[in-house]
């Protein structure tokens, strides 16, 4: 009976285990897939897309979030605090990485309009959008200098960043109708009045954080698997 009883443990653990590998690396693939999907998306921005498309990448984002957060919830019933509490890390930083690529995938299509814009055929259009540009780089001035430093802004004591914006809004607004939508134009004023979205501090910050929660977990998970301590 005891031998028995043995064999009937060894086999449950050994089935256990499995559970929890399978649970592990599909959690692992699942954190990285919102990465690889909001980069995929980001790229994919560059171009002029349709309107479907746009929609399709980002479903895809939030899809990979959904299926991240199946698969921690998964890693929480099957492993210990030790291997959960890194998973939860990892999820907590990919979601906030999606975020930061879903705006960049923004501002990239924006600026790709702005470009398009800047070589139509059209007169009117391109000098609009050269207008728009130069307003933008006005406004960039301000991100390292103050309105309580005019000396600074080549003596512009008049032109602070609210001015520049004014400036913004009305080269957009003389663009032709629908040519940056809400969302495209604040994009770019907010690209232009600090840094893109992934080129934010924030964003260097999350992708930092994601590296060493994942080295957290896939070695809690190791040990947990194997008993050790991967080297």
């Amino acid at each position: 009976m005891d031998s028995v009883h043995a064999g009937a443990n060894a086999a449950h653990q050994q089935w256990r285990r499995g559970i929890q590998r399978d649970a592990y690396a599909s959690f692992l693939l699942a954190a990285n897939r919102v990465k690889e999907v909001g980069e995929q998306f980001v790229m994919a921005n560059g171009e002029e897309l349709p309107m479907e498309r746009i929609k399709e990448g980002k479903a895809a984002i939030d899809g990979a979030l959904v299926t991240l957060k199946a698969a921690q919830t998964i890693v929480e019933l099957e492993g210990p605090d030790s291997v959960a509490d890194p998973a939860a890390g990892m999820a907590d930083v990919a979601q906030t990485m999606g975020y930061y690529l879903r705006k960049q995938a923004i501002y990239e299509r924006a600026w790709g309009k702005l470009g398009r814009m800047m070589n139509d055929e059209s007169p009117s259009v391109s000098a609009t959008a050269v207008e728009l540009m130069q307003a933008l780089a006005g406004l960039s001035r301000h991100r390292f200098t103050s309105s309580s430093n005019p000396d600074e802004l080549g003596g512009q004591h008049t032109y602070g960043p609210e001015a520049a914006e004014r400036s913004c809004l009305e080269a957009r607004n003389a663009l032709p109708s629908g040519a940056l939508d809400d969302e495209e134009f604040t994009s770019l004023l907010e690209g232009w009045r600090s840094y893109p979205p992934t080129s934010n501090d924030s964003y260097s910050d999350a992708v930092r954080r994601f590296g060493e929660a994942e080295t957290r977990f896939v070695r809690a998970a190791k040990r947990e698997l194997h008993g050790q301590v991967a080297s």
